[in-house]
């Protein structure tokens, strides 16, 4: 499969897209009626024009940017999240131990560096599944599973190492949940 990556400039002009979006419309309907001249047209009934992506419907899916300036819409307080790395603590006859470095960017631009283990991930999606509201509960995604004989591996850390950065991600930056008091104690703590 081929893949096209389109840039889309900074600014873009809503209303010039509404009435291109309206023109498409238009010439949609005028070749239907076109293609269609033979049949009665006192007894078709005009279909409803899809929803716009400008709706303010309660269905509707809104992504948020938290890069640019104007990023005080969201409850969010990270920008970007990254899992950059992991390291064992202590021996593994002692007790050792796998910490992961979260590097967390807020929006004013500053980098916060926090060391987690796996069980702290665990705590979070605990503590977020008790206050979080039922209708939010479900938009936070399941942990990567624990496998305790591959606990030191470096391919299954690395391979835990992206799925906690996928994982982090997806509750930092969401623009409700990013934003709730549970996900600000589990970085300060």
């Amino acid at each position: 499969s081929s893949s096209i990556l389109e840039i889309l400039p900074q600014e873009i002009d809503v209303e010039e897209e509404v009435r291109m979006y309206e023109g498409m419309c238009d010439v949609n309907e005028e070749t239907r009626r076109a293609t269609t001249s033979g049949k009665n047209a006192t007894s078709r009934k005009r279909r409803p024009r899809p929803e716009s992506v400008f709706s303010q419907d309660s269905r509707s899916i809104w992504l948020v940017d938290n890069s640019g300036k104007d990023s005080s819409a969201s409850g969010a307080f990270a920008r970007d999240v990254q899992v950059t790395g992991w390291t064992s603590v202590g021996d593994k006859k002692g007790g050792a131990y796998i910490v992961y470095d979260c590097a967390i960017q807020t929006k004013e631009g500053a980098v916060v560096h926090v060391h987690k283990r796996y069980s702290a991930f665990e705590q979070l999606f605990l503590r977020l599944r008790e206050c979080l509201p039922a209708h939010q509960q479900s938009l936070v995604p399941q942990l990567p599973p624990k496998n305790p004989l591959s606990k030191f591996r470096a391919t299954f850390l690395d391979k835990r190492r992206r799925a906690l950065q996928h994982w982090l991600a997806s509750v930092m930056l969401h623009p409700d949940i990013g934003g709730c008091e549970a996900v600000r104690q589990w970085v300060i703590n």
